[in-house]
């Protein structure tokens, strides 16, 4: 006995069709439910610029330099961002200009938690650096967003460096914060 062929319509309207249906709608759901679990239990984190705490302008580059390879290392601990996730450094950046912040300005102190805030994230990540003679002061915090309060726990505190070696810094301040990136 031949077989009838199998098209579309004898697929849409076999009795089959309905549970099939059912079924593709129940897995969609529980991916639904199960990603947006996982992305709920993320972190949002923004890393900011560092402070130039020694006001002289030709460091201001460090800035950003400290800012983006921290936020690099951060990322290389936890590259599917399954445990905590990092706002991209355009996203703060246009934050930052939107407000019209600037880490060298002193208002920026106060100014940059609604840039954070309008990020959506949890937890901000900010530093500063001292120049003092041949060596650099550096030091670096986690912030809640909830109590505005630094971690008194997770922070990389009087690291110094040589103004040539200062980004070695990186990796003990990684090693310093990244457990309270984490906590609740």
């Amino acid at each position: 006995m031949p077989q009838s062929p199998l098209t579309f319509s004898t697929v849409v309207n076999s009795p089959s069709h309905e549970d099939l249906l059912m079924r593709l709608r129940l897995a969609l759901l529980a991916s639904v439910v199960l990603i947006g679990a996982d992305l709920s239990a993320q972190t949002r984190v923004v890393v900011l610029p560092f402070r130039n705490m020694s006001h002289d302008i030709k460091y201001n580059a460090w800035n950003y330099q400290f800012a983006d390879s921290l936020r690099a290392a951060l990322l290389e601990t936890d590259p599917a961002q399954k445990e905590f996730a990092i706002v991209p450094a355009d996203s703060v950046e246009l934050a930052l200009a939107d407000l019209n912040l600037d880490p060298n300005n002193p208002q920026y102190e106060s100014d940059m938690w609604k840039a954070v805030r309008n990020l959506g994230a949890q937890k901000a990540v900010q530093g500063n650096f001292q120049l003092r003679g041949e060596r650099v002061l550096i030091n670096c915090y986690i912030y809640d967003m909830g109590s505005m309060m630094a971690d008194g726990t997770n922070q990389a505190k009087d690291i110094y460096k040589s103004p040539t070696t200062f980004l070695e810094a990186i990796r003990p301040i990684v090693k310093r914060i990244r457990p309270g990136l984490t906590a609740p």
